[in-house]
């Protein structure tokens, strides 16, 4: 009977890896990236060269977050090292699908940082920048107690460093649901008294969202900044998504075709500014110089020849005009 079980036992074998599920294939291994708006496939290389914008159609791929900030700081600039000694789960959170603490580890050990959030810092054009990036891919860029105490860590950092701005580079979820009233409350109000600290220090606050920034975060966050800009194409810039929003519009209300996008929030006073990405660096850096009387504007960059760049000579008629 010994040699039956043992051919069995075989036989069982061959066939688990004849008919094994074929595993997933993360996408984010692939050389490649197809284009949701023309469905053109683009090399990711060759993206990166391109600010991640498709040649074909020009739209706005997800840029990751360590390309924001080399476009930023040429040097990387500064990392802002990240809280120590707390409770990662204070609710314990699990369910049939599996534990918040087995997600954020996966999160963390796939993306390589601690949360959806990194802060830098850095000198730019003259300019002590603090800059805060969201990485969507982080648990869909969301918020928890863990960000809001990074957060409010870079906000003392920036007050401490005597910033000239800070800015927010945001693409989030809102607040995590894994932390439940917990994480809302931590960080409605890290968001909002955050902000408020570096305004009573003069730092310039300057919030940018991009699509899919929702929730919570938009709220306390985007729109206690003193500037509001929108990438150009942006869309889902909204506390909730149409489907919720659907239900809290008048008998014989329509929702706009445009709700959530750029062109809805500047046309109904909602933001500031809507830039095409290239133009955003340069943008927030003029405006600051105004502000904090950087450099006398009639010389701005008048010795810098680089045809390439939008000089702050360029960008100052078409942000005036666009106020």
């Amino acid at each position: 009977m010994n040699w039956i079980s043992k051919k069995i036992f075989e036989l069982k074998s061959k066939a688990k890896k004849i008919f094994k599920r074929q595993q997933k294939i993360d996408p984010s291994s692939s050389l490649w990236e197809s284009c949701p708006s023309c469905s053109s496939i683009n090399h990711k290389e060759t993206l990166a060269k391109q600010d991640w914008i498709c040649s074909k159609c020009s739209h706005y791929f997800d840029k990751p977050a360590l390309a924001t900030i080399k476009t930023w700081f040429q040097d990387a600039g500064t990392f802002i090292e990240t809280p120590k000694g707390l409770d990662e789960d204070p609710l314990n959170f699990k369910t049939e699908l599996g534990r918040y603490k087995d997600k954020l580890a996966k999160a963390r050990k796939k993306e390589k940082q601690w949360c959806s959030i990194l802060g830098y810092k850095g000198i730019v054009e003259g300019l002590k920048v603090h800059l805060v990036v969201s990485n969507f891919k982080f648990l869909g860029g969301s918020w928890s107690h863990l960000e809001s105490s990074y957060f409010q860590k870079i906000v003392s950092d920036a007050i401490e460093s005597n910033a000239d701005v800070l800015v927010l580079i945001l693409k989030t979820g809102g607040v995590s649901m894994f932390t439940g009233a917990l994480g809302l409350n931590s960080v409605m109000g890290a968001g909002t008294i955050g902000i408020q600290r570096l305004k009573e220090k003069n730092i310039l606050t300057v919030g940018v969202a991009q699509s899919k920034t929702t929730g919570g975060v938009l709220a306390s966050v985007l729109y206690n900044s003193e500037f509001v800009i929108l990438e150009k194409g942006a869309h889902d810039v909204t506390f909730a998504g149409k489907r919720i929003s659907k239900n809290y519009l008048a008998a014989g209300e329509v929702m706009d075709e445009n709700f959530g996008t750029a062109e809805e929030k500047i046309s109904k006073g909602m933001c500031d500014l809507v830039l095409e990405r290239s133009q955003i660096k340069q943008t927030i850096c003029t405006l600051a110089k105004i502000l904090k009387k950087k450099e006398d504007l009639a010389v701005t960059n008048e010795n810098r020849d680089d045809s390439k760049d939008i000089t702050g000579r360029e960008i100052l008629p078409k942000t005036a005009e666009s106020i």
